[in-house]
């Protein structure tokens, strides 16, 4: 679950994409601002991040209800290099562990497109089926 999020996050920082956010966290959630503020400024200055890659500990449920799933994760940056308009490569330091209580809301399903062939990027839901509500210290 965790996995694919941080994969579509690493791609939207990669392509500078503020929508993709959107599939990764709840529109308005803290998380979802905070990465769109992150973002925004990434896109003012023009500057990507390669490779961006975080490595999950450990992971365990601690709720589940019939809307949502909180786990506590133990996770870090592993690898990531930030490049700027002209090219300069920086490379990210690792992180080091930390545990985060992260509560996931199921996706909504997007109703299907009127038209015969539909586009890949109009249906496209999150591999996971789930976004970011909420991330917190235990």
């Amino acid at each position: 679950m965790l996995e694919a999020l941080d994969a579509q996050r690493a791609e939207a920082f990669w392509t500078l994409d503020l929508e993709a956010l959107d599939r990764v966290y709840v529109p308005g959630s803290q998380p979802w601002l905070s990465d769109r503020a992150l973002l925004s400024e990434y896109l003012k200055r023009n500057v990507r991040v390669e490779g961006l890659q975080i490595t999950i500990d450990s992971i365990a449920i601690t709720r589940r209800t019939s809307t949502t799933v909180t786990l506590k994760a133990i996770d870090h940056l592993a690898a990531g290099q930030v490049i700027d308009g002209n090219g300069t490569k920086t490379p990210l330091p690792r992180g080091v562990p930390t545990t985060r209580l992260i509560t996931l809301i199921p996706s909504p399903r997007r109703p299907a497109q009127q038209s015969p062939v539909p586009s890949r990027s109009s249906d496209r839901q999150p591999s996971s089926g789930w976004r970011i509500g909420t991330i917190t210290q235990p």
